[in-house]
């Protein structure tokens, strides 16, 4: 009895220790649990709010490309009488005016007149003209009949504290003469370069006197100065005049519309007629070119506002072809002013001024008012603008536009650039003058974009997934062991060393061996064919594949017929194709051969691709459930039919899957793209041009780029795209993915 009774006592003892045991280790693994939970969540908003700070970043920098240019009203103040001219300093302290008595300096910043210069040989004229061509130069007509060159120039002065004042100091040429009879000048056009500058002034109904003043360096150091004066027969009453410094001509705009072009190195010759306003007897008021000297803007009495490219033909005739219309002024434009330092420029009538950008034809400001505006000019610093009215008022404005070439017609229309025969996609950053400006359609770095990737799938897709249909289904599993993992390893490969080797060893192979590797997928299709037929033949040379040990075979007829193509090619390039296969595709086919180009990037951009397109798909296709392998096997299927119909179909969710990623992988690839294609941004479809991807593009020139800068932010804007496109693909991939695996879920 004793005995039972401590055999109780015992057993339950033991249930109880082991109660105890087993309740505290669910407690441990509960808390466990939770722990690896709270870790697991928290990584994963982490990853979240990283890359929605990203995208928040990058918005944040794109954002002001888009902001609607802004100006407000800083000053205004009387002057002692209605400017005909004005002009100002790049940091918005003084100002000049050009008054019927000479010129007069004022102080922007506390409203006031400063000085007036005495101007040598005045003999008190008065100012009846003034050239519009070029600030801080103007070339006054006098009411005698003279034309009096004057340079303007705006020194900074800093003091002891580092406080910057502006000294403007004025000197002036000699005036010269232009009409004769004494009578006022009232039209006059002038152009300066470093050479020296030319005036052109109405000397008399159908007369233009042209004045040439050229500087010349002595060996001494000092200017030698020379002034030639012609006159030139006009047709009609010229109402407008500018010089064009492209083409060394004179234009002129007349009272019935007409544009006439006067070649000023046979000034001899008849004036062309090259344009006319939309209807006879329509004035041209006003003609100037925008920064750069290639797009001519030309207003008319009826308020209207053009811009023209000057063409010139094979027979050495030119012509205007109108670019853009802008908005009209309901009264006759009365002043026009160009930046210094974009394609902006400035046209006015009396009620209203407006801003217009040159290259896209858009106009970005109107400022309207309760005046009589006479003239109006943009702040040398794009920053402001400064306008007289009649009244004798000036009104200084601040004005708010970073990015006035940017806009959503720039970045995705056909946009027609200076110097181009038509309108077209361009992307180009960086030129090597002053006037240039920077073209930054994103059209071509997408399209390099889908291109680059287009090849790298043509040539990575079917590799891997017959790879891993292969390996998957037919391959013995001794080999299986080691060639998986030897593609897996290839994934490992960085990127810069793909690059390296497709820039130095393929891409010159390449272009030495390319009619060989054109038909190298045709020998390799015959003789795997002719294999097979011996194969089928002799069956007793079907022990050299059996085991699922093709590759070895498949190994050695690639390999043979790499070397058939290789000499096969070079036969076909001496014989058939000019002895050279790059002369021959330009005279053929009009196509230019590039040693860096689509071909390259898609040889070497698959190889990064191949491992994880075979990896996805391999273990998509080993994953399927044995017993529908064997159920279709049960059922008398052979291997190859369950493979196609059972395998196969199971499996596409996953395999589709594997060729979005690697599709993914293939937009975003950087360094193969930047190091084997010519980065040229082309838009041709050609696999021998190269292109320019936005991820190389970025790569390129974000570290050059100015921060803050509008190529800083379109930059920015093409890391946006890549986004959107990434997570596009993703979600669409993810998308036909469940819908793969609903349809085939039931087998």
């Amino acid at each position: 009895m004793n005995d039972k009774t401590q055999s109780i006592e015992s057993d339950q003892e033991s249930s109880r220790s082991g109660r105890a045991f087993f309740g505290k280790s669910l407690v441990q693994r509960q808390f466990t649990d939770g722990i690896a939970r709270g870790v697991v969540t928290a990584g994963g908003w982490t990853i979240i709010a990283s890359i929605l700070a990203i995208l928040f970043v990058i918005v944040a920098e794109v954002y002001p490309l888009f902001k609607k240019p802004s100006v407000s009203l800083v000053s205004e103040f009387k002057v002692l009488s209605a400017p005909l001219a004005i002009g100002m300093d790049p940091y918005h302290d003084k100002a000049y005016t050009v008054e019927t008595d000479g010129i007069r300096f004022y102080s922007l910043q506390e409203n006031k007149f400063e000085s007036q210069p005495e101007l040598p040989e005045w003999d008190s004229v008065r100012v009846t003209g003034v050239s519009p061509s070029m600030r801080n130069f103007p070339v006054l007509g006098l009411s005698d009949g003279r034309v009096y060159p004057i340079n303007i120039e705006f020194r900074p002065v800093y003091d002891s504290n580092s406080q910057r004042t502006i000294e403007p100091q004025l000197k002036a040429e000699s005036p010269i003469q232009v009409r004769t009879d004494g009578s006022p000048v009232t039209l006059l056009t002038h152009i300066k370069n470093e050479k020296g500058y030319k005036i052109a002034a109405q000397s008399g109904s159908g007369q233009v006197s042209l004045i040439h003043v050229r500087l010349r360096k002595t060996m001494m150091g000092t200017t030698r100065k020379t002034m030639s004066q012609e006159e030139i027969a006009v047709p009609g009453e010229i109402t407008a005049m500018v010089f064009d410094e492209a083409y060394n001509s004179l234009l002129l705009g007349t009272s019935f519309g007409q544009i006439f072009r006067i070649d000023l190195e046979d000034s001899q010759n008849p004036a062309q007629l090259i344009g006319a306003t939309s209807k006879p007897g329509i004035a041209v008021t006003h003609m100037g070119f925008v920064l750069g000297g290639y797009t001519l803007v030309v207003t008319d009495s009826e308020g209207s506002v053009n811009s023209y490219q000057l063409e010139k033909s094979e027979t050495a005739k030119f012509s205007l072809k109108k670019i853009y219309s802008f908005p009209s002024h309901k009264n006759p434009p009365r002043f026009f002013s160009f930046s210094l330092r974009n394609k902006g420029f400035l046209t006015g009538s009396k009620e209203i001024i407006r801003l217009h950008y040159g290259t896209t034809g858009d106009t970005q400001l109107s400022v309207a008012g309760n005046t009589n505006y006479r003239t109006a000019i943009l702040a040398p610093k794009f920053d402001g603008i400064l306008a007289a009215d009649n009244s004798g008022t000036l009104y200084r404005w601040k004005m708010e536009n970073p990015n006035p070439q940017i806009s959503l017609a720039a970045l995705w229309n056909e946009i027609w650039y200076e110097g181009y025969k038509e309108p077209s996609y361009v992307w180009q950053s960086t030129g090597g003058t002053d006037e240039f400006e920077s073209k930054f359609s994103l059209v071509p770095l997408i399209f390099g974009t889908l291109k680059g990737t287009l090849y790298a799938m043509c040539f990575a897709v079917p590799l891997a997934l017959f790879a891993s249909f292969y390996v998957s289904q037919f391959m013995s599993p001794d080999l299986k062991r080691i060639i998986k993992p030897t593609i897996e390893i290839m994934a490992a490969l960085p990127s810069v060393v793909l690059g390296f080797f497709a820039a130095l060893i393929i891409a010159p192979q390449v272009e030495t061996f390319l009619p060989g590797i054109m038909i190298m997928p045709i020998v390799v299709t015959v003789l795997i064919v002719i294999a097979l037929l011996v194969y089928e033949i002799f069956p007793g040379l079907q022990f050299m594949a059996k085991g699922g040990r093709e590759i070895y075979l498949l190994v050695i007829i690639t390999f043979l017929a790499g070397v058939i193509s290789f000499y096969g090619g070079t036969l076909i390039e001496s014989s058939l194709l000019l002895g050279d296969h790059r002369i021959w595709l330009k005279q053929v086919f009009d196509v230019t051969y590039d040693q860096r180009n689509a071909l390259v990037v898609g040889l070497a951009m698959g190889f990064a691709v191949i491992p994880i397109i075979f990896t996805i798909a391999d273990d998509s296709l080993s994953n399927v459930p044995e017993h529908l392998k064997a159920s279709s096997l049960a059922l008398g299927a052979t291997l190859w039919q369950t493979a196609l119909k059972v395998i196969l179909p199971t499996a596409s969710p996953g395999i589709f899957s594997a060729i979005m990623i690697g599709f993914g992988r293939a937009i975003g690839e950087t360094m193969i793209v930047l190091m084997a294609t010519g980065n040229t941004p082309v838009m041709d479809w050609s696999m021998f041009n190269g292109f320019r991807a936005l991820s190389a593009n970025i790569a390129v020139e974000l570290p050059e780029a100015p921060e803050g800068g509008t190529l800083f932010r379109i930059l920015f804007l093409a890391a946006f795209l890549l986004f959107v496109m990434t997570f596009f693909i993703n979600t669409l991939a993810e998308l036909v993915r469940l819908r793969l695996r609903k349809r085939y879920q039931g087998l």
